[in-house]
């Protein structure tokens, strides 16, 4: 009972001292930060989607690439916004971009990644 009682003196006290514009500097970091490492992990499924596609003999996955790169040239535009609204929206225009490659890409590519995964760890051809 005793902590809880001086975490909520602690919370209470940084939400007192924490300014619209403490606020929104810190989203803006972690919006970056979470940005980037979004695009650098679709990246690296793309690149593991395209491998299989090239062994099945399918076509290249360019416009996935075109939107998640759409979508990291998005994210320094992040620093330049001046409002948590426009933060918000530029935010979420790129989180909508790269999490509609990311679900397409699951949603088209599961049975051949799956297929592949198997060959590898059974080692059958």
């Amino acid at each position: 009972m005793m902590i809880s009682h001086i975490a909520d003196m602690i919370f209470l006290e940084i939400g007192k001292n924490f300014s619209t514009d403490a606020y929104l500097l810190t989203t803006k970091v972690q919006g970056i930060l979470w940005s980037i490492s979004d695009v650098l992990i679709i990246y690296v499924m793309l690149k593991i989607v395209s491998l299989i596609r090239e062994q099945n003999q399918k076509k290249k996955i360019l416009y996935r690439y075109i939107f998640l790169w759409l979508s990291a040239i998005l994210i320094p535009f992040l620093v330049i916004t001046t409002t948590p609204v426009q933060f918000f929206i530029l935010e979420s225009i790129i989180f909508g971009l790269q999490f509609s490659v990311l679900i397409y890409s699951v949603v088209t590519e599961t049975r051949d990644t799956v297929v592949f995964f198997k060959k590898i760890i059974t080692g059958n051809d």
